[in-house]
């Protein structure tokens, strides 16, 4: 398997991002991601059988995020949302009574069966979950949207774990050029594990490069799922 390099992708995301400022300029709204100077507060959520006796939700394989708070921005959890996820996390900021969306993740079960007639396991198995990003994930995720568009597929490390993250982009009609990251975070010892599918507003949250990419929340959030 092959993966394109995200440090030589993201770059592109520059040029994409500028028609999005005067989207945000027009909204009279001045928020950057990245120039918050103070320190995020780190909310853990853990979701295993107590989750499943307090909230009524059978968690299939028990896992933990964190979440980062800053007070500037609203966070909204949902633990059943609609479209089959597992949870959801919103990040808005307030302008006018209105909320603006920052970011957004959902987490979804899924099942990567481990390899056994083969010489590389973990290959195959990150493999195939690169095959399910591309070819079901992704499609389905930019449904609807326009100027969909792939820039980077390749193996990536969460919580000691490896996993497989798809960086795209496309453009929402109602607002603006959306940055796309989309994770497996691969169980290293059972088939049962789950996927991010995270959308991020680049006017808000100008993405250019791995590093910004990682400082978002979203990306905080699905960097940190742990299994026990």
């Amino acid at each position: 398997m092959t993966f394109a390099s995200l440090l030589r992708a993201l770059p592109v995301l520059l040029v994409l991002a500028t028609p999005a400022m005067a989207q945000q300029a027009q909204s009279g709204v001045q928020f950057n991601l990245f120039e918050f100077e103070g320190a995020y507060v780190d909310r853990i959520y853990n979701f295993d059988e107590a989750y499943t006796a307090k909230h009524g939700i059978p968690v299939p394989t028990p896992f933990s995020i964190s979440v980062p708070i800053r007070k500037d921005v609203k966070m909204i959890a949902d633990g059943k949302p609609e479209g089959g996820a597992f949870a959801k996390f919103t990040f808005a900021i307030e302008n006018a009574d209105k909320l603006v969306l920052l970011e957004n993740i959902q987490i979804i079960r899924g099942a990567f069966p481990i390899p056994t007639d083969t010489e590389d396991p973990e290959a195959l198995r990150l493999q195939i979950a690169a095959n399910v990003l591309k070819e079901q994930v992704f499609p389905s995720a930019v449904q609807g949207f326009q100027s969909p568009q792939i820039l980077a597929l390749e193996k990536y490390k969460f919580d000691h774990s490896s996993g497989v993250q798809l960086v795209g982009r496309y453009v929402d009609p109602t607002i603006g050029p959306m940055l796309l990251r989309l994770t497996v975070n691969l169980h290293p010892n059972q088939p049962e594990s789950y996927f991010t599918v995270a959308n991020i507003n680049l006017a808000f949250v100008p993405v250019s490069d791995g590093e910004t990419l990682r400082q978002t929340i979203s990306g905080r959030v699905a960097n940190s799922l742990s299994y026990p």
